[in-house]
């Protein structure tokens, strides 16, 4: 018997449809082969990450305690994560356990770290008074980053609290050749010329800082 043109057309648009469209096409049944993973499985999170994103969600909201524990949880399963380390001696500190952030130091390679994580330590032994440990931390850190104004004055302030008056003065010198219109900059400058005893350089530059 004769088919119809139409039904013919149909059979034969089929036909097609089931082998240029492979094992994908719901025309191939279940003969088709196995289907591909999907992406997303590729980059599952294990739980030791997902625990480190949860300490540091817990220090940004304040909720320092939580943190500690999430951190040395961590740090049980993960010993060797030296950034982690510092970020839970962060916290601490912003818990005013300056003792506690600083036994976390104690012990860790800076060659391990990042930029800002060897600025975060010289940051901590300042403000703890460790200056003998926070200055070459800070010469470290500013080798990487010569352009951190900020973290210059710091390390100037520092070497003036010292007594280092001629290294502050060259840390001085730095950031006003950076910023020479930075007055506050400037009057500090001034007061570190004065504690050295170079009056007229000091009476100098607390003049330019003056209308």
């Amino acid at each position: 018997m004769n088919r119809p043109p139409a039904v013919f057309a149909a059979a034969c648009l089929i036909a097609v449809l089931v082998l240029l469209a492979g094992p994908g096409c719901p025309f191939a049944g279940e003969a088709s082969g196995p289907t591909e993973a999907s992406p997303v499985a590729d980059r599952e999170i294990p739980d030791w990450m997902a625990r480190w994103e949860l300490a540091r969600v817990l220090s940004y909201a304040g909720r320092y305690e939580e943190s500690v524990i999430e951190y040395r949880k961590l740090l049980g399963e993960k010993p060797d994560l030296p950034k982690a380390k510092i970020e839970l001696a962060k916290v601490l500190f912003w818990q005013k356990k300056g003792e506690k952030a600083l036994g976390v130091l104690e012990g860790l390679d800076t060659r391990q770290l990042d930029a800002d994580s060897v600025l975060l330590m010289a940051d901590i032994f300042r403000n703890r008074r460790s200056y003998d440990r926070a200055a070459p931390l800070y010469r470290e850190y500013l080798q990487k980053r010569p352009g951190d104004n900020p973290a210059r004055l710091r390390f100037a302030e520092m070497l003036s609290w010292e007594k280092q008056y001629d290294e502050s003065l060259a840390e001085y010198r730095k950031i006003l050749a950076a910023l020479p219109g930075d007055v506050q900059v400037r009057r500090k400058y001034a007061m570190v010329l004065m504690w050295s005893k170079r009056y007229g350089e000091a009476a100098a530059e607390l003049r330019r800082t003056l209308k």
